[in-house]
């Protein structure tokens, strides 16, 4: 135990940039919380955006520009250049276009009312109501004109009327949506997928050391000090879980000082991310005792990291994949460590015991895999 313990501080002593970059990963881990919540709820509960031109600036122009943005709450992205606003709709960055025609007040006051010029894409519901809504001021419109037969200045008497005792329109929402709660659930989500990454790129500086040892000989030299190979290795697998629970006690501590409601026990949450740094140290040592070269460590190490967030669902839900691969993700830990999360986020009382015990099978497997070939490169010396 002494042994095991004195090779643990070795490998901290030799290796404190690795503790400094878990550092590092744990506040980016706690920004992108804030950072990613924000930017999704804000996206989330945003007004609908609807590209405006007037070609008529007059009294009714303004009237119905203010019946989009005070009554219906639209926010108006204005521009003169139809090719603009084209862009814009077709980036998706607005939901329609819509242009008021020339001399529209003077042919309504006139008793001819000439239609609005909507320009949609494929947003159909929200095309839908906006049509509707349009129909509906041109309807209140025609009644005006109507009654004032062609008669100018009775025409803008009535308007100023019924501006004074215009009906406010009532709103509200058919899903009552928390901002707040929003954004704390969706900034912890994408920072789960985030850690997935970090933690991998963590675990390619301490698997150097074994790696470097290895082809140094340390491991064939260990043989007649007082030190076991099983206890350098041992010594090696306890710095890295180290370096790993550092990354995850420091986010783990900012979710319960910050009381974020992240949609996922507490306990939950240590206990995967507590699975999960095991595995990744299980995997990296396995790694690095059977590859001969860094290029081959970092490729192995980050090409599984990178294949296995895609793809198990790290960046985006794995039902929005065809099934063939949602079928391969089940594979891969990372879907069964972020489908735990989505699982109990979607429903609190989510059976996720199996997923658990699907991740232990995984750390089970890689520490199998690393101990027969450390015993196949023990017996070869």
């Amino acid at each position: 135990m002494k042994n095991i313990w004195l090779l643990t501080k070795t490998n901290m002593k030799r290796n404190l940039w690795t503790i400094i970059i878990a550092l590092l990963g744990a506040a980016m881990l706690c920004f992108v919380i804030y950072a990613m919540g924000k930017m999704i709820a804000d996206h989330t509960v945003a007004k609908i955006k609807i590209g405006y031109m007037d070609h008529d600036n007059s009294v009714l122009s303004e009237d119905f520009e203010r019946y989009l943005t005070e009554q219906l709450n639209y926010e108006l992205y204005e521009n003169n250049s139809y090719e603009v606003l084209s862009t814009e709709l077709i980036d998706k960055h607005i939901s329609a276009i819509i242009e008021v025609p020339e001399n529209f007040y003077a042919d309504t006051s006139k008793g001819r009312i000439k239609p609005f010029v909507i320009t949609t894409l494929d947003d159909y519901e929200n095309a839908a109501f906006f049509e509707v809504y349009v129909n509906s001021y041109l309807g209140s419109i025609k009644v005006l004109s109507d009654s004032a037969a062609g008669d100018e200045k009775l025409f803008d008497e009535l308007l100023s009327t019924y501006q004074k005792e215009q009906t406010r329109m009532a709103h509200s929402a058919a899903i009552t949506i928390d901002k707040s709660l929003l954004a704390q659930k969706a900034g912890f989500i994408n920072s789960i997928g985030f850690y997935l990454m970090f933690i991998f790129g963590v675990s390619v500086s301490y698997t150097f050391i074994i790696l470097d040892d290895r082809l140094s000989g340390v491991l064939n030299r260990i043989q007649v000090t007082p030190v076991k190979p099983s206890q350098y290795i041992i010594g090696s697998a306890i710095f890295g879980t180290i370096v790993c629970f550092i990354m995850s006690g420091i986010f783990c501590t900012y979710i319960k000082i910050m009381n974020i409601q992240t949609g996922v026990p507490f306990g939950i949450i240590l206990l995967l991310m507590t699975l999960f740094s095991i595995f990744t140290v299980c995997f990296s040592m396995a790694t690095a005792l059977t590859l001969h070269s860094k290029n081959a460590v970092t490729s192995m190490i980050i090409g599984f990291s990178t294949f296995g967030c895609i793809l198990g669902g790290a960046y985006f839900p794995i039902e929005m994949a065809p099934k063939s691969l949602q079928n391969l993700a089940r594979i891969l830990p990372q879907f069964w460590f972020m489908d735990t999360f989505r699982k109990l986020q979607a429903d609190s009382l989510a059976n996720v015991f199996p997923n658990i015990i699907v991740l232990i099978l995984f750390i089970v497997l890689t520490f199998l895999i690393g101990a027969v070939v450390f015993s196949q490169n023990y017996k070869n010396r």
